[in-house]
């Protein structure tokens, strides 16, 4: 097992145990992941769009302390 494999072994154990004692009902840590990868922040030409939050986004996110930036900043085209 390499650095990289190990490390990754590391998140996942620790994914598995913030998910296992939190109270939403059937969240696993692959549906967790699948349902939080729908969330996107897609920058188009310097406009950046949010796509649609699920209430299950919104509580994987909570469960894991991310905070969504209230405004996203617009891109300088000048950069």
């Amino acid at each position: 097992m390499d650095n990289h494999e190990f490390l990754a072994l590391m998140i996942r154990v620790r994914m598995q145990s913030v998910v296992s004692g939190s109270d939403i009902k059937g969240l696993t840590v692959e549906n967790m992941l699948m349902s939080a990868a729908t969330y996107k922040i897609i920058d188009d030409r310097g406009v950046k769009v949010r796509t649609e939050k699920t209430k299950r986004v919104r509580q994987i996110l909570e469960l894991f302390g991310v905070e969504d930036p209230v405004q996203l900043n617009v891109a300088d085209p000048s950069e």
